[in-house]
């Protein structure tokens, strides 16, 4: 009995030898693209984005959105009506900036984009929305996160701050900013007279949607796909999975 229960430990020290081995040569692949090196990188944060648009429309508008050199990927949903995304970013990045505006404008100088601008003399939304974390005084519950919202003006000269949440959308349809949570950014709430201001038919609403959509193709040009961060964190948990005893 002795001898068997030797040999049953030394099994289990070779399989979580062979574990750690096979996770540390995990390479990079077309649909994974991260490295070992990356498994335990535990220190981004995913965030969920919501735009709320009315239940009265039939089909829920599409709409580009960027940030940080990357074009987002967006999911739209006609049953809920509405825009989401994903955005990743350090756990200890606290301020963020929205920008709503129909065009923005690179910088470029010797073949480098700069930074990217918005007239000011062009109609806009800009937000500053920081994170703020509410500590429990009692131990058994867990810390609440709200979310400060500030309404503003970029720079004079239009420079847009870097890593600005940029959406190429009509900034006259949007009503506010509101709640979100840990995960969660606050909520784009789309007026409920979308229409009226549109011009009064969905047709209308869309047809300006399709025009902002080929007019965002010039910044889909120095903008990178995004990386599905969701995907990279699920497989990382499963590849770890595979080296508990």
């Amino acid at each position: 009995m002795q001898r068997e229960g030797k040999i049953m430990k030394n099994k289990k020290c070779i399989f979580l030898i062979l574990s750690v081995l096979f996770i540390t040569n995990v390479k990079c692949t077309n649909d994974l693209e991260w490295s070992a090196t990356s498994i335990y990188s535990l220190d981004k944060v995913i965030y969920v984005g919501n735009i709320l648009f009315p239940h009265s429309l039939q089909k829920t508008p599409q709409m580009a959105i960027y940030r940080g050199g990357q074009k987002i990927k967006t999911e739209t949903d006609d049953t809920s009506k509405k825009v989401q995304f994903t955005i990743s970013e350090d756990k200890n990045y606290k301020t963020f900036y929205v920008l709503i505006a129909q065009d923005i404008q690179p910088k470029i100088q010797n073949n480098t984009v700069q930074f990217l601008s918005v007239a000011p003399t062009q109609n806009y939304k800009f937000y500053k929305i920081e994170h703020i974390k509410k500590s429990s005084d009692d131990a058994n519950k867990k810390d609440t996160y709200t979310w400060d919202i500030v309404g503003g003006k970029v720079r004079k000269d239009g420079r847009i701050p870097d890593n600005t949440l940029i959406i190429v959308y009509n900034p006259d349809y949007i009503e506010k900013l509101e709640g979100g949570n840990e995960l969660e950014l606050p909520k784009i709430i789309i007026k409920q007279n979308i229409l009226e201001i549109g011009g009064g038919t969905e047709e209308k609403l869309h047809d300006e949607e399709a025009a902002l959509l080929m007019a965002s193709l010039k910044l889909n040009i120095i903008h990178t796909p995004e990386k599905s961060e969701i995907k990279q964190f699920r497989d990382k948990k499963l590849i770890i999975a595979m080296a508990k005893p």
